[in-house]
């Protein structure tokens, strides 16, 4: 025992200064490096997962992908995006290297164990932005074709081009280690030339974003704008806000800013919802005397079990897949007997009230060319909702309104919310876009009774009560503000901002203000995305029927649904598929960071089991008493055009992976972007031009119903 406790005791003091050696290094190589770069780390953190993991990001590489987009140059936004690659990676790696080689007052490094970090997190951060792309487009090669594997090629060359110019850069310019460094710390001439110079080019940006709001961020596109507003982000947080302040003895500036930011938020909003400057005199009828008024003169061409037909439509939300799956689909049954004349309403939410407004406006203006062929319908909207409505709103977020965060007085030209209701408007801008316009004048001038009402919802932020965007005169729903009733700022709202109020989804598009009553008087109210209320639009279509009150009418509920991996309602109507898109119990739950996660996710993914059950009740409720198998006791009828249909469909005749792929990536395009690649379109366009039996049997069936034709009707709640 003597012998072996000196040996024991040297071995520990080894384990203990390997450990130590090992702390040493990732606390100086990596931890503080890591911390004092946030600026560069957050960024390349940003990228890596935008453009690798996330799926607006995969579709965006798609969208760089693919050529003849309308409304910009391909080749003109891909130089833009490797442009932006470019610059982003050289402002990571000056910024962090300008913070990692002096030694700030009481930020002092070990030299020894942090000498690897200092070296090489400088050149990774730069390396990593073009590399990150690069491996992103290789991801989506299979389904993008070989423009994507060029451009992937393209990025990763130039992610090796840029690690090798910062190994050999002072071979290049012939400069000594000690030549680029100082004995004190301190913004030097080539600093300010720097920062100087990306100020000048910010204001460009911003001037030109402020003048062509929709036309300039579609030229350079959403990947590049979001690259160069990172570095513009970047080059001031780590030069400005922490290298200057660090070299004067003062602790890093950013908390100061946003601070702030904090204080200048109780005095710039700018986020007041648009409104026309004046708007023509409009009576709004209640929903029991507008619908009078408008079946008196759209009288029905037959009845079904000696009742008048009258159609309602429930539009869900979800960003821009709602809006290009709702108003094709609803231009689509233009084709089935009965439909036009007997659609009544539209209740929207989110992206569905964008697809409901396209629809309705691209019919006003059919209307006044006296051209109502519902192929010209399904073509106008088609072409509409394709442009690109995510680069303004990109735009809008990283450069005007951020500056706007910073300034005490608000600006309503610098609301992102601005750029990207632009952008609907432009997208049906054929001289006179009816979406730039106040709201009821799509129905003034006689078209009143021609065109369906609409009903947008939305929420209001301090009560949590539904908010209604209508033609019609919404008194008698229950717990509901009339956005265009009496005292609020927003009865001459526009057409563009009524569907933008329905689908403001916070954070990328901002809490809406107005003015409206309150008991004191006059008060501010914010209001939201309609989808935190009820995110399918059937609560407020099933409490219309209500309201209206017409036990002489036979109504007819179409449920237009986008989510490609929702659950169907009417889940007796059709034999199950075999290939399950999601288990009832949804995807298996995540650990990492799970106890800051789980409350955002489980209120998301609860928004949506709401909207599921709420549809599940509006189903029960159009078709009364079909539990009872009475057939002549059939109240209404259910008809769901869901998305989800046609991809199962599609999966289950898929032969190879590679074609089960490519469904999966066309269905997985985000609900909640603005923009949507030719593959997310092409798919949704073939479920509606050549629908699968799924499909076709939803269509089979309203056009069964339309038609008199009870007994070829199947349930929807059939038990």
């Amino acid at each position: 025992m003597a012998q072996t406790t000196p040996v024991s005791g040297a071995t520990a003091r080894r384990s203990r200064g390997v450990v130590l050696r090992i702390w040493g290094f990732l606390w100086n190589s990596i931890i503080r490096v890591l911390w004092l770069c946030a600026y560069a780390t957050a960024s390349v953190v940003l990228v890596i997962f935008v453009f690798v993991f996330n799926d607006q990001g995969q579709d965006l590489l798609r969208l760089s992908a693919e050529y003849g987009t309308p409304l910009r140059n391909t080749l003109l936004w891909n130089l833009f995006f490797l442009t932006g690659a470019l610059i982003l990676g050289l402002v990571l790696w000056y910024t962090s290297r300008r913070l990692l080689d002096p030694d700030f007052a009481g930020q002092s490094f070990d030299r020894p164990t942090s000498a690897f970090g200092r070296e090489w997190w400088p050149r990774l951060f730069g390396f990593l932005v073009p590399a990150a792309i690069g491996a992103g487009f290789f991801r989506v090669a299979g389904d993008a074709g070989w423009a994507a594997w060029i451009l992937g090629a393209a990025f990763l060359i130039l992610a090796a081009a840029l690690m090798w110019f910062v190994i050999q850069r002072r071979t290049l310019f012939g400069l000594t280690r000690a030549g680029l460094e100082q004995a004190s710390p301190g913004l030097d001439t080539k600093d300010w030339i720097l920062i100087i110079t990306a100020f000048v080019l910010a204001v460009l940006l911003v001037a030109g974003f402020l003048t062509w709001p929709v036309t300039w961020p579609q030229a350079l596109g959403t990947p590049a704008i979001m690259l160069f507003g990172l570095a513009g982000i970047t080059l001031f947080g780590a030069l400005v806000l922490t290298y200057s302040f660090l070299a004067n003895g003062q602790p890093a500036g950013t908390a100061f800013v946003l601070v702030l930011a904090v204080i200048f938020s109780l005095f710039n909003d700018n986020h007041a919802i648009r409104t026309a400057a004046e708007v023509a005199e409009h009576q709004r009828l209640t929903a029991p005397e507008h619908y009078r008024a408008w079946r008196q003169e759209n009288p029905a061409s037959g009845q079904i079990d000696g009742r008048e037909p009258v159609v309602l439509v429930a539009a869900s939300g979800g960003g821009i897949r709602a809006a290009y799956w709702t108003a094709p689909s609803l231009a689509a049954m233009e084709d089935i007997p009965g439909f036009s004349e007997n659609l009544f309403a539209v209740s929207a939410v989110s992206g569905g009230s964008v697809g409901a407004a396209v629809y309705t406006a691209v019919k006003r203006q059919a209307l006044e060319r006296d051209d109502t062929a519902a192929a010209t319908t399904l073509t106008s909207v088609r072409t509409a909702l394709r442009q690109d409505f995510l680069s303004p709103l990109a735009a809008g977020f990283l450069f005007p309104d951020l500056l706007q965060r910073f300034v005490p007085y608000p600006f309503a030209l610098t609301d992102r919310q601005r750029f990207l209701e632009l952008a609907f408007e432009r997208a049906l801008d054929d001289g006179h876009s009816p979406l730039g316009g106040p709201f009821v004048d799509l129905w003034a001038d006689g078209y009143q009774m021609r065109l369906p009402s609409l009903l947008l919802n939305t929420t209001v932020v301090d009560s949590g009560r539904r908010g209604i965007l209508s033609n019609l005169d919404p008194r008698g729903l229950p717990d509901t503000l009339d956005l265009l009733g009496d005292g609020f700022s927003t009865q001459a709202i526009l057409s563009s901002a009524a569907a933008g109020a329905s689908a403001r989804f916070t954070y990328l598009s901002p809490a809406g203000s107005l003015i409206g009553p309150g008991d004191q008087g006059p008060q501010k109210i914010r209001v939201v995305d309609g989808g935190y209320f009820d995110n399918s639009g059937t609560a407020t279509i099933t409490d219309l029927l209500e309201l209206i009150d017409d036990r002489t009418l036979f109504p007819i509920l179409i449920m237009i649904r986008n989510d490609p991996r929702g659950e169907a309602i009417c889940q007796a109507r059709y034999r199950p598929l075999t290939a399950n898109l999601g288990s009832p119990a949804g995807p298996p739950s995540e650990d990492f960071l799970s106890e800051v996660g789980s409350p955002i996710r489980a209120l998301l993914n609860a928004r949506n089991a709401r909207g599921w059950l709420t549809e599940i009740d509006s189903a029960r409720q159009f078709e009364g008493a079909a539990a009872r198998r009475v057939e002549n006791d059939l109240r209404g009828a259910v008809i769901e055009i869901s998305l989800a249909a046609a991809a199962q469909a599609g999966l289950v005749r898929a032969e190879t992976d590679a074609a089960r792929r490519r469904i999966e990536q066309a269905i997985a395009a985000p609900p909640l972007g603005w923009s949507l690649s030719k593959a997310a379109t092409g798919y949704m366009d073939q479920a509606l031009d050549d629908p699968p039996g799924e499909l076709l049997g939803e269509l089979d069936n309203l056009r069964a119903v339309l038609a008199g034709h009870l007994k070829d009707y199947r349930r929807c709640t059939e038990r």
